[in-house]
């Protein structure tokens, strides 16, 4: 594979080791050196201090929610500022100078080079027993850098070993070559690993699996996509279910209880934790999707963080995603994922205690207030009554800027506006059955896909009478696999990736988000995101994508 190592980009690929803060966990608790020579990285330390940075790196991969969650069928901006505008409408400025593309594809690369570091300096000699699992998380974090890269950008430049100079010169390695490395590189690596789900936020064979298993699904789409790769896809998936490690929680909500992290369905995460030494700047999945009741309703409502009331506003999902719960009241997925009570917790209001505000489920139109001072249903008339009045989209034009908040993140054991302390799960088992079905639904085989979707629908539902009479499927195809993720799955990460990968993003993307409709300019070119504009005026060979 050395022939398709070209050269390095400016300035992404230098050599770049500086390491930063760690995680909660206390295989992650190691002291960072301010100041290291190149040599500390020829000792088995360095090399696992490297370790150490190369998680770190990954919690910005997955803070970047331009790219995973804009875009959408499922999320919307809360402003229409330029980065906005292009990421989530597609509209006519999108273009290769924006910050988010530049630092998503800076850090990426940093990852790939202390992966290739490690790779190369790692030894039986130096690493002694501990060598293969070093190796097999070199080469997991590599991966899954290189995933990220092809998704979002293409071709890309390809390199597997580590680079000592500043190259100038660069070319963009085929899809399929990088694809069919990646894939031999991980079935090479799987088994190494413990299987099971052992030290919280430490990569395992499982995580190696279900990686394998993502490649193997995204690469059956493509035009280069091996016959087999849908089957190979599902065995995996189901492998890790079938291991017996790995088990569903006999309810949804106890997944996302914030004192049950790490639990049986916890595949892979990155720790944060309360250690302010090791937390970084935190997870923000607790504030990303809601509204802050406390500047909109001062005298009812006081910053509490153990209310989950009070948020710092990130993202909000577009209302229609509600109605993906077609059957709200049976499927307890509907309300373990959103808020709608909210209770009054200024002390010197009059009605201290009382419930505030209210939102009914979706499609409730009974009328009823539960004796809340304030009631907001889902509509007013033909409008949305939830999420942010403005002019500029009128199909919100009657809205009240409040919303049901997602409450499967919540974080009460922080100070208000401080830095989230909640692990942030990248693979869990849930989706493992859904990649799984999407699996056999690609190989033609309905009966196994729906299979899977209903363990999942059964789990959700509110008794197993519901359950037979209504959540039960009879069939699924693809749509309807990607409506099960957003509600099995809502708020967490990769759908842009998951609607590239069906096909489905421009489809969807036009019939959903509201600012797609109203910019009106997404087209093929939108499958692939602008090559950073710095990285191709600082070297030679980097051609942009086309449309930018």
């Amino acid at each position: 594979m050395n022939k398709y190592i070209k050269t390095l980009t400016f300035l992404t690929l230098c050599f770049a080791l500086g390491l930063l803060h760690s995680g909660c966990s206390s295989y992650l608790d190691a002291d960072t050196p301010s100041v290291v020579t190149d040599d500390f990285y020829e000792t088995k330390d360095g090399q696992q201090k490297l370790i150490v940075d190369l998680y770190t790196k990954f919690r910005n991969v997955f803070n970047t929610g331009e790219l995973q969650y804009y875009g959408t069928d499922l999320y919307m901006a809360i402003t229409e500022s330029e980065t906005e505008r292009m990421f989530n409408g597609y509209d006519q400025t999108f273009n290769s100078t924006a910050p988010v593309v530049s630092g998503y594809w800076n850090n990426l690369y940093k990852i790939v080079q202390e992966s290739n570091i490690l790779l190369a300096r790692c030894t039986p000699e130096i690493a002694g027993t501990d060598y293969a699992s070093m190796n097999a998380r070199g080469t997991f974090f590599r991966a899954l850098a290189y995933y990220y890269l092809v998704e979002t950008f293409g071709p890309v430049p390809f390199y597997t070993e580590e680079q000592r100079e500043v190259l100038y010169e660069v070319s963009r390695t085929p899809e399929e070559t990088i694809y069919s490395y990646l894939i031999e590189d991980l079935e090479r690596v799987r088994g190494v690993l413990a299987f099971g789900n052992g030290t919280a936020g430490e990569v395992n064979d499982a995580a190696v699996t279900f990686l394998l298993g993502k490649l193997y699904l995204t690469r059956a789409y493509k035009p280069f996509g091996n016959v087999t790769d849908f089957t190979k896809a599902a065995a995996l998936f189901d492998s890790i279910r079938e291991q017996g490690d790995y088990r569903l929680l006999s309810s949804y909500a106890s997944v996302y209880d914030e004192s049950n992290q790490h639990n049986s369905e916890v595949i892979w995460a990155i720790q944060y934790g309360s250690d302010r030494n090791f937390q970084g700047g935190g997870n923000p999945q607790q504030a990303l999707f809601g509204f802050n009741v406390v500047a909109l309703e001062p005298a009812m409502f006081t910053r509490v963080q153990s209310d989950y009331s009070a948020m710092n506003r990130g993202y909000w999902i577009i209302p229609s995603v509600h109605e993906y719960f077609t059957d709200s009241e049976l499927d307890t997925r509907y309300d373990a994922t959103f808020k709608r009570h909210f209770y009054i917790n200024n002390p010197s209001h009059a009605d201290y205690g009382s419930l505030g505000i209210y939102f009914p489920r979706w499609d409730d139109q009974s009328g009823e207030d539960e004796g809340a001072v304030y009631y907001y249903p889902y509509r007013n008339g033909d409008d949305y009554n939830w999420y942010p009045q403005s002019t500029a989209l009128p199909v919100l034009s009657a809205a009240i800027d409040r919303m049901p908040i997602i409450r499967k993140f919540q974080d009460t054991k922080m100070d208000w506006g401080a830095a989230g302390t909640r692990e942030d799960v990248i693979f869990r088992l849930s989706d493992a059955y859904l990649l799984a079905a999407e699996a056999y639904l690609g190989a033609g085989q309905v009966a196994q896909a729906t299979e899977r979707v209903n363990t999942l629908r059964e789990r959700a539902a509110i008794d197993q009478a519901a359950f037979e009479d209504h959540l039960k499927v009879s069939t699924v195809d693809l749509d309807y696999l990607l409506d099960e993720r957003a509600r099995e799955l809502l708020g967490e990460h990769d759908r842009w990736f998951d609607l590239k990968r069906t096909g489905k993003l421009i489809e969807r993307a036009k019939a959903k988000n509201i600012f797609v409709q109203k910019y009106d300019n997404i087209n093929e070119n939108h499958l692939l995101r602008p090559i950073p504009q710095d990285e191709i005026n600082k070297t030679n060979g980097l051609e942009q994508n086309q449309g930018y």
